[in-house]
């Protein structure tokens, strides 16, 4: 398929030049004059839909901002903020061994005072006897 897209592209490139060269000059100035026309035409659509658009933005944000939105966003930024400072705090300060050691210690201690015999026994016999 590719080998067809690409011969037709070059087939119709060169009809197209051909064509081109076979048109008497007065011709082809008309045909550039309606092209170059029509390329400004469009270029003023495009620039004034783009116009449009950000009217419509800045009524859009002019009215956000007389919502209190802005300021809504500034305050929640700010405990963003203020919360990553807590954490950088966090971590930079904290002495992480003694909080360790301090687990460490009370999972030794967890260990040696824990009954041996709190062992969890299912038996299903019994609950077949009463059935009956």
């Amino acid at each position: 398929m590719s080998k067809k897209l690409l011969t037709g592209i070059v087939l119709g490139s060169v009809a197209t030049a051909a064509s081109w060269a076979l048109l008497p000059k007065a011709k082809r100035q008309e045909l550039q004059t309606q092209a170059n026309s029509k390329l400004n035409d469009i270029a003023d659509y495009v620039t004034d839909y783009a116009l449009t658009a950000l009217d419509i933005v800045d009524e859009r944000l002019a009215e956000m901002d007389n919502a209190g939105v802005t300021d809504r966003i500034k305050a929640a930024g700010q405990k963003v903020k203020d919360k990553k400072d807590q954490v950088v705090d966090h971590l930079a300060n904290d002495d992480f061994d003694e909080q360790t050691a301090a687990i460490r210690e009370k999972l030794a201690n967890a260990n040696s005072t824990a009954d041996q015999d709190d062992d969890i026994v299912i038996d299903a016999t019994a609950d077949d006897n009463n059935e009956e």
